[in-house]
């Protein structure tokens, strides 16, 4: 049953998440929506601060049962204030005709033919496969080390923080640097995540865990930042909730194949070495993503 409920959780996430970029891209300037992406990702990660820390709380003093509870209360409040928003469709929107499938080509062929689209969709795949270490992480506190269920609940702490941390400087980036620049940072980004990786499965006391993984949650959620702000202003709102779709369908897939390889792998030869393939992939990745920028500016630089 809580698999079950999982995966309808999950299922309402990809709803969600198209057409709350939809929702931002018509309401915020484009020259805003840097800004808005950093406030709605530093707000929910102030939440996870608080929340994972009340929730650590409950699940010591009384049950687990109680933070379900909760969690569907919030899930209800959530659908009262949706029901309040005002509609956002644009009259393009409105008129389409074409079928589901047919308009889900449509943005297929729309991401083959904006390359830098799909690079950043690929980038983001990497940067999902990285991010589920967070997975073997709890089979690393619970099992490997024997440590309580709300020792990993106080570790969402730092990774709530490290996400405030990066709302923030995304919007200083914003102002200050070129997109060139903040195409280096995105590198630099996944580069860092490899290596806090290998450093919250190689540390031992909890506080070194913890200053890990709140360098990597930060540079995790500032590559996420960075991205879906450039996926709005390089997409045709035509075609933004078909990329969005897509986009979700193409990081959660490889989200979920990272879990799955890297739980088989720690069962079978332990979170600390499955941690340091994973790092070395993020290094690659990011080395690669900041090798692809360079040859593009060169490119770029003469076609000028």
């Amino acid at each position: 049953m809580a698999f079950l409920l999982l995966v309808l959780v999950n299922i309402c996430s990809a709803f969600f998440q198209p057409a709350m970029q939809v929702a931002i891209v018509q309401s915020v300037d484009e020259k805003d929506r840097l800004g808005a992406n950093s406030l709605l990702q530093g707000t929910t990660s102030f939440l996870i601060i608080v929340c994972q820390g009340i929730a650590a709380i409950l699940v010591y003093l009384f049950s687990y049962r109680y933070n379900f509870l909760l969690d569907a209360a919030c899930y209800f409040l959530s659908l009262l204030i949706l029901l309040r928003l005002p509609p956002l469709v644009t009259e393009r929107v409105q008129q389409a005709s074409a079928g589901f499938f047919a308009r889900l080509q449509e943005g297929f062929r729309y991401i083959s033919r904006q390359k830098e689209i799909g690079r950043v969709i690929l980038y983001q795949m990497a940067e999902r496969i990285c991010a589920a270490y967070y997975i073997m992480l709890m089979f690393y506190i619970l099992q490997e080390r024997g440590e309580g269920l709300y020792v990993f609940g106080l570790l969402d702490i730092p990774l709530g923080l490290g996400g405030v941390i990066a709302g923030v400087i995304a919007t200083k980036l914003a102002d200050r640097f070129s997109d060139h620049k903040l195409s280096v940072a995105q590198g630099w980004a996944l580069v860092a995540m490899g290596i806090c990786i290998y450093a919250v499965f190689h540390i031992q006391p909890i506080m070194g865990m913890a200053v890990a993984i709140l360098f990597c949650a930060f540079a995790s959620f500032l590559s996420s930042i960075l991205s879906v702000t450039k996926l709005q202003r390089l997409t045709d709102p035509a075609y933004l909730a078909r990329v969005f779709s897509i986009r979700e369908m193409a990081t959660m897939g490889s989200f979920s194949a990272s879990c799955l390889i890297l739980g088989v792998g720690a069962e079978h030869v332990g979170s600390a070495v499955s941690s340091v393939w994973l790092a070395v992939f993020g290094i690659v990745a990011g080395v690669g993503w900041l090798w692809s920028r360079r040859q593009l500016q060169r490119r770029e630089a003469g076609t000028e």
